[in-house]
């Protein structure tokens, strides 16, 4: 693209110079051969690359697709849309408006003082590149935080990681291109760019954590603030559905031990959302990659099953006390006291006069119409259920 573009860069050069030429007659000249064949050459290199920049972007995708979450797939595609079109447009902007202007101002004060105008058209050029330059690395760097804060990935917790590569990256840019000998430009531009990048994301640098998916902040007994989220899979249709528990949130899906797809649309909201700890409904844990049980471990993340599929097969009245009991069972960070009193008011609501229990749900189990099921029931739970003079039976499976 920088050999066709050079055999139109004449042309094109031409224009440049004759919309910021300050004067009223030409005033431009070449001092220096050698830098103006530099500075042609350079000119040409950036519009191949602008020219490029369409496929580039493809192929930055393509390289970033499978490292990036759901929400930062999306959020990357619209950034790059939005940054193609603020480039063309800013740089139509600043050729045709910014840099006349500024030159011509520039040059009033010469006129001012009496003196004549002589400009070197490589100096002009490789400014107008530099400051052009400056202003598409600014917008993208705003433009990143924009997006980055309206899709709820930028917030407080994170706020010094997204400062540290937005403006690290800008500033290592802007400094490769600003010429060495105009320390003044340097400076300005730098403080200039990192303000408005610093002002334009003064509301999302401060947000405070995102809350979606009725998702809650619960204490527990230590004053721990725990996030917990109840994954609702319907495993194709054999797991019923059944309401969380106050302040947890919830997200439904298919099939997610099943589903890549949903996977990573779970660990996208356990990443977003900072949850401390899921729910899941019919899957077993084990039936994830282990890998991936890994991701949630090292995103701070608990797991637990409440095994409703293999629950909801071992009756044929449609009776759902097993799996209400399922939920209410739940501890941390709810106390253990928290939980028997909601098990209790089930229990004590329904017509149930025994209930099985054992460490994991056997085999054929059948219940009857007045029977129930706990997994793993609190030994304090046990004993305020046998005040009640229900009949307990344990089954070692």
């Amino acid at each position: 693209m920088t050999g066709i573009w050079s055999l139109s860069i004449d042309e094109l050069l031409h224009y440049a110079m004759l919309q910021l030429d300050p004067c009223a007659d030409a005033c431009i000249n070449i001092f220096s051969p050698d830098e103006w064949a530099g500075t042609r050459w350079l000119s040409a290199t950036l519009l191949g690359l602008l020219t490029a920049a369409p496929f580039a972007m493809v192929q930055a995708y393509s390289f970033a697709r499978s490292g990036l979450l759901p929400s930062e797939r999306r959020a990357f595609v619209v950034w790059m849309v939005i940054m193609g079109g603020l480039a063309f447009g800013s740089l139509v902007f600043t050729t045709t408006i910014f840099l006349p202007w500024l030159y011509s101002y520039g040059h009033s004060f010469n006129d001012v003082n009496g003196l004549v105008g002589r400009y070197d058209a490589a100096e002009i050029l490789r400014i107008s590149i530099s400051i052009s330059w400056a202003i598409i690395l600014v917008l993208a760097a705003m433009s990143v935080v924009m997006v980055a804060g309206m899709s709820k990935l930028l917030w407080e917790g994170n706020a010094s990681w997204w400062r540290l590569r937005i403006h690290g990256m800008m500033l290592m840019l802007l400094w490769l291109v600003i010429p060495s000998g105009l320390p003044g430009l340097l400076v300005a531009l730098t403080c200039f760019a990192s303000g408005l990048v610093e002002l334009v994301g003064w509301r999302f640098f401060r947000a405070s954590m995102p809350v979606a998916h009725g998702l809650l902040d619960l204490l527990d007994e230590d004053g721990g603030t725990h996030r917990v989220l109840y994954v609702d899979c319907s495993c194709f249709g054999t797991s019923p559905r059944i309401e969380p528990l106050k302040g947890m949130g919830m997200v439904s899906y298919k099939s997610i031990c099943r589903s890549p797809i949903e996977q990573d649309h779970l660990l996208d909201v356990t990443n977003r959302f900072q949850a401390t700890k899921l729910v899941f409904s019919g899957c077993m844990i084990d039936s994830f990659p282990a890998s991936y049980i890994d991701s949630l471990r090292f995103l701070g993340c608990e797991t637990e099953s409440l095994d409703i599929a293999h629950l909801s097969a071992a009756r044929t009245d449609n009776e759902t006390i097993d799996l209400a009991l399922a939920m209410s069972s739940l501890v941390d960070p709810w106390s253990e006291k928290i939980m028997v009193a909601r098990s209790l008011l089930i229990i004590e609501n329904s017509n149930v006069t025994e209930i099985i229990y054992g460490e994991e749900i056997p085999f054929g189990l059948n219940l009857q119409p007045r029977q129930a099921w706990i997994t793993s029931p609190k030994d304090s739970l046990l004993a305020e259920i046998k005040k009640l003079g229900i009949l307990l039976t344990h089954n070692s499976n």
